[in-house]
């Protein structure tokens, strides 16, 4: 038994290019899903070679015309509470010789509907040119600071800030994980992830790029903007949520009654509601120590690790010496396999963050709406031979 399919957090995870959890689906293309008249979620009755197994359908851009995708590793019938009848068996149809790819596949639709939790398209920020793609040469101006009606934060010692390259994400979810890990973010099961109670504080949205050779997709991470001039501050009735003097947009729990307006009035959709109280199920080993628990009724979000910075400082001040550039890193950042995400202090000068601040490349997602966020990103480079 796969240890794998035991593990909560990975069951619970988004897949990168559905979107879905807690189980899997038989992947069409648009065009053949539509000429089979399946709508996402119907069961389909799939048989090769004498063999048949119940999946449920779901279209996805880019896949092969005429082609079907069965992943494997899901639908296994003792692997515990967790990992237990979790989707379907795609090995049942599989060759005995190993084979990853087979023809005649017979595809009949059952006329019933799968149980199927999708995660990424209700939050996403559906609009053209999220994730901007630029062309040799191309580049933005610099990111302005624009008009306000609230005061400007004075940050004259650190100004801590983050920035992710598109253009290096490939959608792995790995920062998520590791964000969930570290920040001991509970896992809620699938049927709270199905009312839209998951608790992630980062997710990473898909989008669609099309191109001459056909769909491309491009990933965009989206945690916490650590808004300077925060829309969720303002609205708080019992101001739980606030600024500190570095620049974080932090929670103060124990003033948080619930109202949720802070999440209403956020444009990026990045806050959680505790509807429950998950702390007697994170009492286990993999409970992070240095990260508080938090009680049911309250909003959360990430805190670019605050823990960490508090550590790095403190050590600093131990060694009598300042911060060094790099020597603070955040969960999803030591996570990324393909280092997409940089941290660091924006007012320090030669910072890689910085200077990634002030790339031609670097945009502020929703940027036109004033937010002044603290996490940037670096947009998409086309390639030289289809620009």
């Amino acid at each position: 038994m796969r240890e794998d399919a035991q593990n909560a957090w990975l069951q619970e995870l988004p897949r990168p290019l559905t979107g879905l959890a807690w189980g899997n689906a038989a992947l069409f293309d648009p065009q053949t899903a539509a000429a089979l008249r399946l709508a996402p979620g119907d069961e389909v009755e799939l048989t090769l070679g004498g063999r048949s197994v119940l999946a449920a359908s779901w279209p996805v851009a880019g896949q092969a015309p005429g082609c079907v995708t069965l992943p494997l590793g899901s639908g296994r019938q003792a692997a515990g509470a967790v990992g237990t009848g979790r989707g379907f068996d795609a090995n049942l149809l599989r060759p005995s010789d190993g084979a990853w790819t087979a023809p005649g596949l017979i595809v009949r639709r059952t006329g019933a509907r799968a149980d199927l939790v999708a995660t990424a398209a209700p939050h996403r920020v559906d609009e053209a040119g999220a994730v901007p793609r630029l062309r040799p040469g191309e580049g933005f101006a610099p990111i302005a600071r624009g008009a306000s009606l609230h005061p400007d934060w004075p940050y004259e010692g650190r100004a801590w800030g983050m920035a992710i390259d598109v253009d290096a994400c490939i959608g792995c979810n790995a920062c998520a994980l590791a964000c969930q890990a570290e920040n001991n973010v509970p896992v809620v099961g699938p049927q709270e992830l199905a009312r839209g109670r998951g608790m992630h504080w980062l997710r990473v949205d898909r989008y669609d790029q099309p191109s001459a050779a056909g769909p491309a997709a491009s990933f965009q991470p989206v945690p916490c903007m650590q808004c300077e001039k925060a829309p969720c501050e303002p609205v708080c009735p019992v101001n739980a949520t606030v600024h500190d003097n570095e620049g974080l947009n932090v929670m103060v729990h124990a003033r948080c009654v619930g109202t949720r307006t802070c999440s209403n009035n956020c444009p990026y959709k990045v806050r959680r509601f505790n509807w429950n109280d998950h702390r007697p199920a994170l009492d286990t080993p993999r409970r992070n120590p240095e990260v508080p628990l938090r009680p049911r009724g309250v909003m959360e979000k990430c805190t670019y690790c605050s823990h960490r910075i508090a550590a790095a400082r403190t050590q600093a001040k131990i060694e009598g010496r300042a911060l060094r550039d790099g020597e603070v890193e955040t969960a999803c950042q030591r996570a990324c396999p393909t280092q997409a995400i940089t941290f660091g202090d924006l007012n320090a000068a030669g910072s890689a963050v910085a200077a990634k601040r002030h790339d031609a490349r670097s945009y502020a997602l929703l940027g036109d709406l004033g937010t002044r966020p603290r996490t940037t990103y670096l947009a998409q480079r086309v390639p030289r031979d289809t620009a």
